[in-house]
């Protein structure tokens, strides 16, 4: 309640500054902006600014490079464009009484280094590029993934799937290059705080909707990066100056599917907002548990929503909030026909079936960001944000049937409240050099309160009448950092990046460590870009854990940890020597080519386990273990048609566990000390990629995702079977006279009904097995609303 009370005291001003301008005679100024190649460049800050700086007006630039400004009144006038990358671009333009209107300008921004020339001289740019610093940058934009069968309805997770080295685990759950954590969100330039959509990975928090571009930014990453470094999810929003985004979308099909979203956009002057909100019902939640196409107990019911609002303050400043919800409840999946394990006082087991348990898992999600950026000269930029995020989980259990089947009946709270700041500048020395620096603070607290039904054991034998054992816990994580870095335009063929951050966390991890990085970009012609550098990364556990104590509390009873120490429950900071080097190539026009490989040291390595039967994961450390990998990736790229695809190997093997000894045997833990073992949730291969095809009102598209199949049994030593799944979908444009252009998309999934084992019931820190869906039909019908 406060933080709606925030974010709304945050918006009114905004929204009256929007009602303010309402009244006025239009002086119109448009155009487009462009690269020395001709390409349009989207997200450009346009401003205009009267003589004397009286009045100033600013926009961005659509994916079109198009942008549009309301003067006001005649004068004269200074149109400014500027876009990260590239030098700024100035105009001067007059306005007069008797010209209302400037016919459309066109201003051309030249780029700052090679960094932001792309391999490709199509005027369609490449998923497969590279960022401003030479590392590894896959990016899908809203008309890409609306050219996925499930368009904007496409979860967030499934977008990153169709990237190189993504693979898919249960429950929704997505790891990059072998790594079981370290994705850190970006949004709009602004680092979201660390727990956004990792404690946990159950429910999406994040969805496709608002989303304008989001790109996988992996590799040798730049100083400015730390904390969750195996890939930055770069989200850039929709915006409301971006164009009309005003549409309600509803659709439903099989497993009882329902979903309704909408999309409601606007620009006056320097103020913009974007919103949307969705809501989904169906009886596909979490993994299915079992093979069938139909889940038992595997309901969802889910509610998000998002705003994004900005202002612009002055010629060199804007203000933007972005907030965003999500509420969600979830059926914990069931098995048929498993046999019962204990006797609950004089309750026939006969009477209550394994599929007949009622557990379930609620969450909830708020989160905030207020920021101001911009300008303090035409050489120097600088960002100044505030983060919050509350994220609270309870698992509802089934009194009877949990305690008969598993011998423990567990009510389980969490929650975190995270208060993070950050600030960055950057500052560009001429044409070779470009310093950035900043820092990074956030608070994370987390309670945890645990209240389980077990049954005691009394001379090797379980009672029939249970206890309750009751654990608490309340820890404050600090985060701290501080990072510097220089990218350097050597000559016009080569530059480098290279930097340090130094950084500090305390609470359930206490450990601090001095991070350097370089990185060289090797431009030998203009289609073939070259790159390879080194980085140690630091890399930060989540912040959900266990009470200490909680091991010689369940001693003794039905809910015993594996060991009887427990070992050592508070987890470590993982360290990494990281080695990456690949190639970009323009195969023909519209064809890239890119490759990648990289090979990790590591020591600590952070995986999570869950904790007993309760869906909640913790994290653990493995003592020290290596993870090598090559991906390759080709695009094809043209005004009506699209194709993509990527194959991967991946491999990262541990020896040793240094914390969460408790997710393994006695017998597997000695193993596991002596041998190294291939971690369970990254196949050797996978594979992905899709195509879409434009032909007039009608639109088609296929995509799909290969996996050798992760591993499990003892000390995952068992291969899972292949997993493979494709989807297709078609959609058609029509008018309808006086309401605008409607769509309606019929999608197909798993085309083939491919049963598809995602997880066995015992893997490390698994309890449950994991399916992927079966086939699945929905159809959706998209509407336009008028603009607010």
């Amino acid at each position: 309640m406060m933080l709606s009370c925030l974010l709304l005291s945050m918006a009114l001003p905004l929204e009256a500054a929007f009602a303010a301008q309402k009244q006025r005679v239009s002086f119109i100024v448009e155009g487009s902006i462009k690269d020395m190649l001709g390409r349009p460049i989207s997200g450009a800050a346009v401003s205009l600014e009267s003589q004397g700086g009286r009045r100033r007006e600013q926009t961005t630039s659509n994916d079109q490079g198009e942008f549009r400004l309301d003067a006001g009144e005649a004068g004269s006038y200074t149109l400014k464009a500027r876009r990260q990358g590239f030098k700024p671009a100035i105009k001067v333009i007059q306005l007069g009484s008797n010209r209302p209107s400037h016919k459309p300008l066109e201003l051309v921004l030249e780029s700052e280094s090679a960094l932001s020339l792309p391999v490709s001289a199509s005027r369609i740019s490449p998923q497969n590029g590279l960022s401003r610093t030479g590392t590894n940058k896959y990016t899908m934009t809203a008309k890409e993934i609306n050219n996925l069968p499930l368009g904007e309805a496409t979860p967030l997770n499934q977008v990153m799937l169709q990237m190189p080295g993504v693979t898919l685990d249960q429950n929704q759950e997505i790891h990059i290059r072998g790594e079981h954590m370290g994705i850190q969100y970006q949004m709009n330039g602004i680092l979201l705080p660390l727990d956004m959509n990792n404690d946990p990975t159950f429910t999406q928090l994040l969805n496709s909707y608002f989303v304008k571009s989001v790109s996988l930014v992996d590799g040798i990453l730049p100083a400015q990066y730390g904390y969750r470094t195996s890939g930055v999810i770069d989200i850039h929003t929709k915006e409301g100056c971006d164009g009309n985004h005003n549409d309600f979308t509803v659709g439903g099909g099989q497993r009882a599917t329902t979903q309704a979203s909408f999309q409601l956009s606007g620009c006056d002057g320097g103020f913009s907002y974007y919103l949307n909100g969705m809501f989904l019902q169906s009886n596909l939640g979490f993994s299915s548990a079992v093979p069938a196409p139909d889940p038992i107990h595997d309901e969802v019911t889910q509610g998000q929503g998002f705003a994004y609002l900005t202002y612009a303050l002055n010629s060199g400043a804007k203000l933007s909030l972005i907030s965003g919800m999500t509420l969600a409840f979830n059926q914990f999946p069931n098995v048929p026909n498993e046999p019962p394990l204990y006797q609950l006082d004089d309750i026939n087991p006969a009477s209550y079936p394994s599929s007949a348990i009622n557990s379930g898992l609620n969450q909830q999600d708020y989160y905030g960001v207020l920021a101001i950026n911009g300008s303090l000269s035409p050489h120097v930029d600088y960002q100044l944000a505030y983060s919050v995020h509350y994220n609270s989980e309870t698992f509802y259990p089934d009194p009877i049937g949990d305690l008969i089947y598993q011998g423990v009946s567990s009510h389980v709270f969490t929650s975190d409240l995270a208060n993070t700041l950050q600030g960055d500048l950057t500052w560009r020395l001429g044409s070779a050099h470009v310093l950035r620096g900043g820092f990074y603070f956030g608070e994370y607290g987390v309670e945890s309160d645990q209240t389980s039904q077990v049954f005691p054991i009394v001379m090797g034998q379980p009672t029939t009448s249970p206890i309750s054992l009751t654990a608490n816990l309340n820890k404050i994580n600090l985060v701290f950092g501080i990072y510097l870095e220089d990218t350097w335009q050597i000559n016009e063929k080569l530059s480098v990046n290279f930097g340090s951050r130094w950084d500090r966390v305390s609470g359930f991890t206490d450990a601090s460590q001095f991070s350097p990085t370089i990185n060289f970009l090797y431009k030998p012609r203009s289609d073939t870009a070259i790159h390879a550098g080194f980085a140690r990364n630091f890399q930060l556990p989540n912040f959900q854990n266990i009470p200490s104590g909680i091991t010689k509390l369940f001693a003794g009873t039905t809910g015993a940890l594996n060991t009887s120490s427990g070992g050592n429950t508070s987890p470590f900071a993982e360290t990494d020597y990281t080695w990456d080097v690949g190639f970009n190539h323009q195969l023909a026009p519209h064809l890239v080519f890119a490759q990648d490989n990289y090979f990790r040291i590591d020591r600590h390595y952070l995986d999570e386990g869950q904790f007993g039967f309760v869906p909640i994961e913790a994290p653990l450390n493995y003592v020290r273990g290596y993870g090598a990998g090559t991906e390759n990736s080709v695009t094809y790229n043209l005004k009506n048609f699209s194709a993509r695809a990527n194959v991967f190997v991946a491999r990262e093997e541990d020896i040793g566990v240094a914390s969460g000894q408790y997710n393994f045997p006695p017998d597997e833990l000695l193993y596991i000390d002596r041998h190294y073992i291939v971690l369970d949730h990254t196949p050797l291969v996978g594979a992905s990629g899709g195509a879409a095809y434009r032909w007039r009102e009608y639109q088609f598209t296929v995509d799909g995702l290969f996996s050798s199949g992760l591993r499990g049994g003892f000390a995952n030593q068992t291969q899972l079977p292949k997993v493979w799944q494709f989807n297709l979908s078609g959609a058609k444009d029509f008018v309808v006279p006086g309401f605008g252009k409607f769509t309606n998309r019929v999608t197909l999934l798993n085309i083939f009904d491919r049963t598809n084992l995602i997880r066995p019931s015992n893997g490390i820190g698994v309890f449950q097995a994991a399916y992927g869906p079966r086939i699945t039909v929905y159809n959706a019908l998209t509407i336009p609303l008028p603009q607010l």
